[in-house]
């Protein structure tokens, strides 16, 4: 019987996505003369930056996105809340870009909680431009300019604390990882990894393979493994046809699930 989970608390959409591991049974046929040949290596994680020609920004299909957010702990399951996502194409300056708006809304003991995420990303490069997140306390805003990062972190009503760094690379916004996933080629064997930035660990790795594919709500889908660090490591199901993302998955606290499943309302 599905009931709230109370003491689940996000602190960033890092924590939405997904780990899981998906077996899938091959039929094998022995043969006593001859050894089957050995699988070729996994090709090396190739680094990737804004502008990387593996990006094409028009691969990402503006529109409205739904899901709904379930976590499940031993054979209970718990419903999180609901999330909307809107991308739209627009223009700032003379340069294309992409806006996306994230609004997740969460159902609890002490009423509702929103959290708003609004970010702006170059269409062509994929590089970001500014991030803003609106949570019931705190509020953060992400200036970014190639290699230098400008953030303002705090209550609603207390003076933020600023951040100004310069990084050794152009980083991503660790935010909007699921722009650049679709903006990437997807296939079996891709392989990359990218530095981005959060307010919360600063500058750090991802990495991203293209592991196979399965069937998920009736829609052939790439199944992408996400890597969020040594420890942390999450699965995500991409359409094929639409490059749409349809579920994500990720454990937290080693013993709850979170799964966030594309809905049509």
């Amino acid at each position: 019987m599905a009931r709230p989970l109370a003491s689940w608390q996000p602190r960033t959409r890092r924590a939405f996505i997904a780990s899981a591991m998906v077996v899938v049974g091959v039929p094998t046929i022995a043969c006593a003369q001859d050894a089957p040949p050995a699988a070729p290596p996994p090709a090396e994680f190739r680094w990737i930056a804004p502008g990387d020609s593996l990006l094409r920004g028009a691969r990402v299909v503006p529109g409205v996105a739904r899901f709904a957010l379930t976590a499940y702990r031993d054979a209970d399951e718990f419903p999180i809340g609901r999330i909307q996502e809107e991308v739209k194409v627009d223009t700032v300056g003379g340069v294309p870009v992409l806006r996306r708006v994230v609004q997740l809304q969460r159902s609890g003991p002490n009423g509702t909680q929103r959290i708003t995420d609004s970010s702006t990303t170059e269409l062509l490069t994929l590089a970001p431009r500014w991030h803003r997140s609106e949570q019931p306390n705190r509020r953060i805003t992400i200036d970014f300019a190639g290699r230098k990062v400008r953030a303002l972190i705090g209550l609603p009503d207390a003076s933020p604390a600023v951040v100004d760094t310069t990084v050794a690379r152009p980083p991503f916004d660790s935010g909007n990882w699921e722009l650049l996933l679709r903006a990437l080629p997807l296939a079996p064997g891709l392989r990359v990894r990218f530095l981005v930035y959060d307010t919360d660990a600063g500058i750090h790795e991802y990495r991203l393979a293209v592991t196979g594919t399965a069937t998920i709500q009736g829609e052939e889908a790439h199944v992408v493994t996400f890597a969020l660090s040594r420890t942390s490591e999450a699965m995500v199901w991409v359409s094929k046809a639409s490059g749409q993302l349809l579920q994500m998955e990720t454990m937290i606290g080693g013993n709850t699930l979170l799964r966030q499943v594309r809905t049509t309302r």
